[in-house]
């Protein structure tokens, strides 16, 4: 067995993920604050200022970030908006 031609990512695909799971990671941090008793508030500041290291980490400016973030929304919205018809869809079953 020969070993193939290993594909490397481009780099600038790897920043852009790094920098997309600091806003996953938000999302599970505050979940895991809740849980450990915080207020709704105290959750949101530490799990923000984790992603914001992580943002500052990925070496993207904030520019990049900003589009980033907007196409995650974009998206968001339509997984959403596509969601919302398919329980609409069930419910009427």
């Amino acid at each position: 067995m020969g070993m193939g031609k290993m594909k490397v990512k481009p780099i600038k695909e790897i920043v852009n993920r790094y920098a997309e799971s600091a806003l996953i990671s938000a999302i599970r941090l505050r979940r895991y604050w809740l849980s450990q008793g915080l207020s709704e508030d105290e959750a949101i500041s530490r799990a923000i200022k984790q992603a914001v290291g992580m943002m500052r980490a990925s070496g993207r400016k904030p520019e990049e970030l900003l589009q980033l973030f907007k196409e995650l929304e974009a998206a968001s919205k339509a997984f959403v908006a596509m969601l919302e018809i398919v329980v609409k869809k069930s419910r009427e079953v």
